[in-house]
């Protein structure tokens, strides 16, 4: 099932909300999620509306009470952070048939993913990313978390064949840096962040963003936070019939 963010709700009502309403919107989207979390008084001084507005604009969310916006969105934080051990459930999440159901079990997962992939993934995001990678004029910089720094490292070895200018930034976090000082207004970073996602990763691409670098994210369908610096959001399904991701 296709999983919609309440950030990906706020960004699809922004047409029909008022101007106080757009000023809560705003500023949630701005300090997305922490803004959520304080009180609707903490809200509305922020945004500089009255807590009417506030109501009124989650009202228009679909939500009864701003207990029930937080509620929603603390739900939605507590899917970002679970781990493989959170995850786990004995006993009732073996699949029947053994070892042959849950190979059946993680094909239909692949084939639910797929359908799922279809549904977050915007065609005009596809197609502008690949016109960056594309351009030869531009140098590209692959970044990844613990893990998902494999698929960054992957997907550098594969550029490298068809473009110059590929650089997979790997290592030392500490070292991270001097690739800053050669990223420009040119270059193109790709950045794989998942849930339980990696505040240097984010700060990377925060400087990247700053020196004028296209940021392309690859993330879960709750989004990472650098969403708030990427230039084009292409969201993936990661369920599956395991513990991980």
């Amino acid at each position: 099932m296709t999983q919609t963010t309440l950030a990906e709700r706020i960004r699809s009502r922004l047409p029909e909300l008022t101007k106080a309403e757009r000023r809560v919107a705003h500023v949630l989207l701005g300090r997305y999620p922490l803004a959520g979390l304080e009180t609707v008084q903490a809200l509305a001084r922020r945004a500089g509306v009255s807590t009417a507005s506030v109501l009124r604009f989650t009202g228009k969310l679909g939500f009864p009470s701003y207990n029930a916006f937080q509620g929603e969105l603390r739900a939605q934080l507590a899917a970002t952070l679970q781990s493989p051990l959170t995850r786990y459930r004995a006993g009732d999440d073996v699949p029947a048939g053994g070892d042959a159901g849950l190979v059946r079990r993680h094909l239909a997962e692949i084939r639910g993913a797929l359908v799922e992939a279809e549904s977050l993934v915007v065609a005009s995001e596809i197609e502008a990313t690949v016109g960056l990678l594309a351009d030869l004029r531009r140098p590209v910089y692959l970044l990844g978390g613990r893990y998902s720094g494999r698929i960054a490292g992957y997907m550098a070895d594969l550029l490298r064949g068809v473009r110059p200018q590929v650089i997979h930034v790997d290592g030392q976090t500490q070292k991270w840096a001097d690739h800053l000082l050669d990223i420009g207004r040119r270059s193109v970073l790709v950045c794989f962040d998942f849930r339980r996602y990696q505040a240097d990763v984010l700060a990377f691409a925060e400087h990247a963003a700053k020196r004028g670098a296209r940021v392309v994210l690859i993330t879960d369908p709750w989004h990472s936070a650098i969403e708030r610096v990427a230039t084009h959001l292409l969201p993936v399904p990661v369920a599956s019939p395991s513990i991980y991701d």
